[in-house]
């Protein structure tokens, strides 16, 4: 892992090209850093001047007295190689690199860059860049940008890390943070990515004590088993992981990767890897901020479950009070969707409430109503008892403008301070208008505060995920790998792209996969033998690695009923495989046995350019194609995994016995798609597409009708196809 200590807590910083104009690029770290708070030394480099913006400067970094921990570059592109010699020179362990004109502009700045990058790491320098807005601790007031953003005021101290690929989306967002007074502890962006990653960045903020929740803006990733390890660090830490991903479509994939030279991958996969390790996506900047102010401020739930729905999530109990019948139905609606479950208010509070206000609801929402302005002691009373009871593991009320009314905020205080103070209490969420003073001591006691009722509750929902996912004990990695180790693989020559029908099924059924019954006949004789021996009918598919796609060359015959049609479909398959325009390979004709189900999935594990093996399940047949119902994970899968897949792609639903089929095990199915994943993972890098379809579902279980499997030309050294205890789960 990158040592991101001298990046973020130098001791010494030097500032090559240091401008004595404040104003400029190489002029602002100077002054931010002077006027800001840095505690440290600051060397500004400059060819000509003995002094910039009142501090001594020298010439070079040769003429250094000592080594910088940290160099902030702010020079031409065509100065940056000598720059970086003079870093080498003087020692110094980390640089920032403003400078553009690198990969993002192509041809030469590509080759630039990757000197740059190859200097840096020969001497053991940490660079950030090049073409990036640089970084800032404000832990340690370290101010290594050009960005004016800062003199505006910053963001309060606090536990949120921000580290973005977009040197304007950080800004932009530091300006948001310090409006929305969300507490930051460190801010990074990238840029072309030369040296330091997003991932580098996520992995050292999970080891990081003031760090306690990660924000990350993503346009790309080039390694993705560098995200994988650093998400998986970040979860292992317990540390929430909020990423906006744009680029989710062709046009903004394009987008992403002309901006920055990265490589935009499907959405779904990285959706995939986000899934894996626990991710919270955010697809707005309101829910960027919103996401980091809820995992960063609030109480988690001691009482969770998984969510029917989607196990991945959680969800705890939740009591809603009220002052509002009409916002308690609007609150009731969200906590549904989310599958928060409103058990109703225990009887001894209900019936203290209905003897206080007879016209009051004790089911939940907990409706106060609006008498709460003659009785506030009332509504303060039920928040406490709903926060007191076992049955309860969150409580939301909304208060409208009750939390500023006179007669209810010093009983809130009470209210609050003695809940907290016995530490059994239910985490509260509070909705209503308050200002920043009453926001601000709310929330510092763990009471979250929400000008839309909807977020208070999306809220319970995010933070029963946090705690089922810091107490949840996943599948060690080598688990998932070892499962894979030891499996059979096929034999094929260097240069193969793509294995047989034949070859597919009989490795299949080799790894423990049910497949159809099936044999290889080179003649119209043996296919009668075959066919007779299995029972007819049965079906003749052209098996050949040249022509995957079978049916589309008349290389498929269904339904063959006795020898006589056996031998003409034979002859039909023989004939499709010059019937293309080009001759193919004839390996004979598998013959199959006819299997009578009433759905047909898809299971397949691709190689991912970014991730890797990526593993998908769904609807299969003809239909993959026009509803899409798919779901990824990463392969070698976990049960648990292969089951969430299946009820996302809504698989699950051919298995659960309708219009008078009998019900399958789930669990069994998706030991199937383990299998199949782990298949892949033992053939490894030499994978580029394994996929089952159709998977047919039968009143035993499901069977494999169907395979095919290409293969890279050779195999390939990417780490990212090789599955490790670092990359799996």
């Amino acid at each position: 892992m990158p040592d991101l200590s001298a990046l973020l807590q130098p001791r010494t910083i030097a500032v090559i090209g240091a401008s004595t104009q404040p104003d400029k690029v190489g002029g602002m770290p100077v002054r931010l850093l002077s006027e800001l708070g840095y505690a440290g030394r600051i060397v500004p480099v400059h060819a000509t001047a003995s002094e910039v913006q009142g501090l001594a400067a020298v010439p070079t970094m040769d003429a250094l007295d000592a080594p910088a921990d940290l160099a902030i570059v702010a020079l031409p592109v065509g100065a940056s190689l000598d720059a970086m010699r003079q870093l080498a020179r003087n020692g110094t362990r980390a640089a920032v690199f403003f400078t553009s004109g690198f990969a993002e502009t192509g041809g030469d700045g590509i080759a630039l860059q990757a000197e740059l990058a190859a200097l840096a790491q020969a001497h053991g320098i940490t660079l950030l860049g090049p073409n990036c807005l640089g970084a800032m601790s404000l832990r340690e007031r370290v101010f290594a940008t050009f960005s004016p953003i800062p003199l505006g005021g910053l963001p309060p101290l606090g536990e949120v890390g921000l580290v973005s690929q977009s040197g304007a989306f950080g800004a932009y967002a530091f300006a948001l943070a310090r409006e929305a007074q969300l507490g930051l502890s460190h801010w990074v962006t990238t840029g072309n990515e030369a040296g330091l990653h997003v991932a580098d960045v996520i992995e050292w903020l999970a080891r990081d004590d003031a760090t306690r929740v990660i924000l990350a803006y993503l346009e790309g990733c080039r390694d993705g088993a560098r995200l994988r390890r650093a998400l998986a660090a970040a979860r292992a830490a317990g540390k929430p992981v909020v990423v906006t991903k744009v680029g989710t479509t062709a046009a903004g994939a394009r987008s992403a990767q002309s901006h920055t030279a990265s490589l935009a991958g499907e959405d779904a996969v990285y959706q995939a890897v986000f899934d894996e390790y626990g991710v919270f996506r955010a697809d707005t900047l309101e829910d960027f901020f919103r996401l980091g102010y809820v995992l960063s401020r609030g109480r988690r739930p001691t009482r969770w479950q998984p969510a029917a729905k989607e196990p991945s999530n959680a969800v705890t109990p939740v009591a809603l009070v009220t002052v509002s019948g009409g916002v308690g139905i609007m609150m009731a609606d969200q906590a549904e969707a989310l599958e928060l479950p409103l058990p109703p208010m225990p009887a001894a509070p209900a019936a203290a409430l209905r003897n206080a206000i007879p016209f009051a609801s004790t089911a939940n929402p907990i409706d106060v109503t609006g008498q709460v302005v003659a009785q506030p002691e009332v509504l303060l009373d039920a928040i406490a008892a709903a926060a007191q009871s076992p049955d309860y593991g969150s409580v939301v009320a909304f208060l409208a403008g009750g939390v500023g009314s006179p007669r209810i905020w010093p009983g809130l205080q009470e209210t609050v301070e003695a809940l907290y103070r016995g530490g059994n209490a239910a985490p509260l969420l509070f909705s209503g208008l308050a200002d920043d003073d009453k926001r601000r001591w709310l929330e510092a006691r763990g009471a979250l505060v929400f000008r839309e009722p909807a977020h208070a509750v999306q809220a319970v929902a995010v933070l029963a995920r946090a705690a089922a996912q810091a107490a949840a004990a996943q599948t060690p990695a080598s688990a998932c790998v070892a499962a894979a180790v030891g499996l059979p693989v096929p034999d094929v020559p260097p240069g193969t792209t793509a294995l047989s029908e034949f070859e597919a099924m009989q490795w299949l059924a080799a790894c423990g996969i049910p497949t159809a019954p099936h044999g290889l006949a080179r003649d119209a004789d043996e296919a009668v033998r075959i066919a007779g021996g299995m029972g007819y009918p049965v079906a003749i598919k052209l098996c050949s690695p040249d022509i995957l796609h079978k049916s589309d060359v008349g290389g498929v015959v269904l339904n063959v009923a006795d020898a006589q049609a056996a031998r003409a479909a034979f002859a039909q398959v023989r004939a499709a495989a010059t019937s293309h325009g080009r001759p193919a390979r004839f390996d004979g004709a598998l013959v199959a046995g006819m299997v009578r189900g009433w759905g047909e999935l898809m299971v397949g594990v691709r190689c991912d350019p970014v991730f890797g093996l990526v593993a998908l399940a769904g609807i299969g047949g003809t239909a993959v194609e026009i509803f899409r119902q798919t779901a990824f994970g990463l392969a070698p899968l976990s049960h648990a995994r292969a089951r969430t897949m299946l009820r996302a792609s809504r698989a699950e639903a051919l298995l659960s016995g309708h219009r008078g089929h009998p019900a399958l095990d789930a669990g069994a199915v998706a030991e199937v798609l383990v299998r199949v994943s782990q298949a892949a993972a033992a053939l490894g890098p030499r994978l580029d597409t394994l996929e089952i379809n159709p998977l047919i579902v039968t009143a035993r279980g499901v069977v494999a009708a169907d395979a095919v499997v290409t293969l890279q030309a050779a195999a390939s050294d990417r780490h990212t196809n090789r599955p490790t205890e670092e990359t799996t789960r």
